[in-house]
């Protein structure tokens, strides 16, 4: 049973959970895995398909900037229990407050891609709060007004988006009052000229369809179109 996240443990735990989601998506990729069938059928999608159709038409154009074509494959096969690794938003609010590695995330891949890494990933997470709504002075971050806290920030190699947003949900560890969207790219995947707002409309998109599958759409605070960032 994996904790709950606190504000004060969010930022420690990023690495880890990318180390961790990596290994995670190479396994589901490479069809090699020792809890499931790991079917290796890849079927092509469009930017509208993947993320079990939760991506509108601004999210569905970020995507196509972020990754330079319209044609995209999903994680493939079933675990041992039968559930799919592709994602839907039914399976990600079921398994919110599983184990990391049981959680339903949503991995999208270049069709066209000549290797097992993903152009970009998405998870979620129960979260005790949101964040305080400062950005880290050593990194390039842009912080957008939507959810509880929304920010993208730059690293060496790769960029992450991360929303919060107010989602009361109750799991075997106790109720949480938000949960934590996170997206996860690396910059060797992306094509030329994507940017932020990029990111954030996907990331906006997929987590809008979580909170309707939720119930807290209302409360969420996720606009149809993300805003521009406040401080960039």
């Amino acid at each position: 049973m994996a904790p709950r996240t606190s504000k004060n443990e969010a930022s420690a735990r990023t690495s880890l959970r990318w180390a961790a989601c990596w290994a995670a998506l190479i396994v589901g990729a490479t069809g090699c895995s020792d809890d499931g069938d790991g079917g290796t059928k890849q079927t092509v999608r469009s930017s509208a398909q993947v993320c079990d159709n939760t991506l509108k038409s601004s999210g569905q154009a970020a995507l196509k900037s972020i990754g330079g074509t319209d044609r995209y494959t999903e994680l493939a096969g079933n675990r041992q229990n039968g559930e799919p690794y592709r994602f839907s938003a039914s399976l990600a609010a079921k398994r919110l407050h599983s184990e990391f590695s049981k959680r339903n995330k949503c991995a999208v891949y270049r069709a066209d891609g000549e290797n097992d890494f993903p152009l970009l990933d998405i998870n979620f997470e129960p979260s005790l709060a949101a964040p305080k709504k400062v950005s880290d002075p050593g990194a390039k971050e842009l912080l957008y007004p939507l959810g509880a806290f929304a920010s993208v920030k730059s690293k060496p190699g790769s960029t992450y988006a991360t929303l919060y947003f107010a989602c009361p949900t109750q799991g075997p560890d106790g109720e949480s009052s938000h949960v934590m969207a996170s997206l996860f790219v690396p910059k060797a995947q992306t094509h030329p000229g994507s940017t932020p707002d990029d990111r954030m409309a996907v990331l906006n998109d997929v987590a809008r369809g979580l909170a309707e599958e939720l119930g807290c759409a209302d409360e969420a605070g996720l606009p149809a179109r993300v805003p521009s960032p406040t401080n960039g």
